[in-house]
């Protein structure tokens, strides 16, 4: 019985790998050059290089909106699109949410640290930066309802955080962010990731119906996850276990860009800001884990 069961589950997971893997081709074959030419269409500041098969922002001065009008797209548009592929070794270095993500793991699983304890929600999950606001501008009370009510025209969320005033803070370069004391104390999802991963391999051929996109950033050397962030986090923090082959290609779309990143999130505190400053921030715990978490 248990010798038939485990027979269908295999036939199951081939099936569905084939039935990926003819999707895949279709795409290439028959439908991406005017899938891309559609994307391409629908935005002024993209480019398509189809030698590399990655897609370029043209332009260096965006505005919030326009970051997130371009990420937005991409979630929309590029699930018609095949994707390419990357070295898994390629991807050097990630950017701060994504990064603090993966040492989460690391302290999870390595260190067996409680969720409270994590640098993941002592500070990602508690100083969460949600846009920008002129620093040269004041920023009192009626200053953040203002900017609150316009940020909630842009997201389209009415009402957005209007009872949350008090939680909003400014840093020097005008980077907006929402402080909570509120904890989770369940695990993030990731760490199951990270444990059927190890055990069934990563797939390719499966993560390709919802396909990982990275964005690069030419000034930093960075990747940021735009879509993907926690089987990025899985499959960097599994390499550097030695789990996992950095000539593994990873299939997923890559657009890159002039600035630091198409999305908000940034470091508030100073140790996170000092876990920026250092690429390999948890290689030697001996040495520099202690920055992280009081």
């Amino acid at each position: 019985m248990i010798q038939t069961a485990k027979r269908l589950l295999l036939r199951f997971a081939l099936i569905a790998k084939l039935n990926q893997f003819l999707k895949y081709y279709y795409k290439v074959l028959i439908t991406d050059q005017a899938e891309i030419r559609g994307l391409l269409n629908k935005c002024q500041f993209l480019t398509y290089d189809s030698d590399t098969n990655v897609f370029r922002v043209n332009k260096k001065e965006l505005s919030l909106m326009e970051k997130a009008s371009i990420r937005s797209l991409f979630k929309k548009r590029v699930r018609k699109i095949s994707p390419a592929s990357i070295k898994l070794k390629d991807i050097r270095s990630t950017h701060y949410y994504d990064r603090c993500l993966e040492h989460y793991i690391y302290e999870r699983l390595i260190e067996h640290k409680r969720n409270d304890e994590t640098c993941w929600r002592c500070h990602a999950q508690s100083y969460r930066c949600i846009g920008w606001h002129d620093p040269l501008e004041p920023f009192e009370t009626e200053d953040k309802r203002e900017y609150v009510k316009k940020r909630a025209a842009e997201v389209k969320i009415p009402g957005w955080g209007v009872t949350d005033l008090g939680s909003l803070v400014r840093d020097d370069d005008g980077n907006v962010f929402r402080l909570t004391s509120k904890v989770t104390e369940g695990d993030e999802g990731v760490l199951g990731l990270v444990e059927k991963i190890k055990k069934q391999h990563y797939s390719n051929w499966l993560s390709i119906a919802s396909p990982m996109i990275l964005g690069y950033s030419t000034t930093t050397d960075r990747y940021n996850a735009i879509s993907g962030r926690h089987r990025l986090a899985a499959i960097k923090f599994l390499q550097r276990q030695g789990v996992m082959s950095g000539e593994l290609d990873i299939m997923c779309h890559v657009v890159e860009y002039p600035f630091e990143s198409l999305t908000f999130t940034r470091p508030y505190s100073d140790k996170c800001k000092q876990c920026m400053e250092n690429d390999n921030c948890y290689d030697n715990p001996n040495e520099e884990i202690q920055i992280f978490c009081s």
